[in-house]
C-alpha cells in the first residue's frame, strides 16, 4: 500500500475497504497527517506548529497564544490586555496606569 506523498509524522499509510489512506498518529490530522491538533486553540493569530503547542505572534505568550506582553508593566493593578496596552483600575489611566485622576 502506497500513499502518494507519503504520511508525515508517524502517520502509517493504510487502506479501508479498498481507499488508500494516511492514519494519523495522535495529535495529528490531515490527509497527509500534515496538520498538528492544539485542543486549546491558538488564539490571536497563533498557530499550531505542534500537538498542543502554538507559535505565537509577537506580544503574546501561553499555549494559546491568550497572555500579553507588556514591556513596561501596568502599575497600580491594571492588566495587560493586549501587546503594550494595560486596562487601568480607577482612578489610574495612560499608558502604563501611572497617572492620577484628580478628583
Amino acid at each position: 500500500v502506497s500513499c502518494e506523498g507519503g504520511c508525515q509524522n508517524g502517520g502509517e499509510c493504510v487502506s479501508v475497504n479498498g481507499v488508500v489512506k494516511c492514519l494519523c498518529a495522535s495529535g495529528w490530522t490531515g490527509s497527509r497527517c500534515q496538520e498538528a491538533i492544539c485542543p486549546q486553540g491558538c488564539r490571536n493569530n497563533g498557530a499550531c506548529v505542534a500537538p498542543g503547542i502554538c507559535s505565537c505572534p509577537a506580544g503574546w505568550v501561553g499555549r494559546a497564544c491568550h497572555l500579553a506582553v507588556c514591556k513596561v508593566p501596568c502599575q497600580h493593578g491594571g492588566k495587560c490586555i493586549a501587546p503594550n496596552v494595560c486596562r487601568c483600575r480607577l482612578p489610574y489611566s495612560g499608558p502604563q496606569c501611572t497617572k492620577k485622576r484628580k478628583e
